[in-house]
């Protein structure tokens, strides 16, 4: 969704030709800036914004025949040195428009869907830290590569992964300041895949 999109489907509910000042002001922006976002159509909305606007407009842009509801791990799995995980994480229920789901991001089982919150900086730009992961625990065949979420020896983590033809693994960092950990076939480490991470909600719907 873009924010002409956005525009579109505020009108639609309040059945009036919103302002763009007024859109600008739910966002806690300038208009000029919301100019520049609105202007450009390559440019996605936000999970941020799109909670912006319905506390503003007091409305439901996607009512819940639109949305399904997926549930929010409460741990940070780490883009930088693992995060340790004790106890059993809690878990709530965040939602998510349908459309978004079956048409742009193509997964066909929701059910696998969960979301994790990012820590560190290791994924810079790509993931930033506190950004919300939308993954698919249904996928975690990382032969193609991509970026999952994973457990090395019960730390959680956020990396990109691609498999070498010798059978060595490369956990890389999208941030060029941090090296490539990459793991032999006879090292003593435990390698699970939790999930791929199919979209970084926090930078656009």
């Amino acid at each position: 969704m873009n924010y002409i999109e956005l525009k579109n489907s505020i009108d639609n509910y309040l059945n009036q030709d919103t302002k763009l000042a007024e859109i600008a002001r739910a966002l806690e922006t300038s208009s000029q800036n919301f100019n520049k976002k609105y202007k450009n159509p390559n440019t996605e909305v936000t999970l941020a914004d799109i909670k912006k606007i319905e506390s503003y407009f007091n409305i439901e842009l996607f009512s819940a025949s639109d949305c399904i509801t997926i549930e929010h791990i409460h741990l940070k799995p780490s883009c930088g040195n693992g995060t340790v995980v004790m106890d059993e994480p809690d878990i709530t229920p965040i939602k998510l428009g349908k459309k978004l789901i079956e048409t742009i991001l193509r997964v066909t089982d929701v059910n696998n869907l969960k979301t994790f919150t990012a820590s560190g900086d290791s994924m810079a730009d790509t993931i930033d830290d506190g950004n919300l992961l939308l993954v698919d625990t249904g996928r975690k065949d990382f032969n193609n590569g991509g970026i999952f979420i994973l457990q090395k020896n019960n730390e959680w983590f956020v990396k990109r992964l691609q498999l070498r033809f010798s059978g060595e693994l490369d956990i890389i960092s999208d941030n060029p300041k941090y090296k490539t950990d990459t793991i032999k076939p006879n090292d003593d480490i435990e390698i699970i895949v939790q999930g791929r991470v199919i979209k970084n909600l926090s930078k656009g719907l």
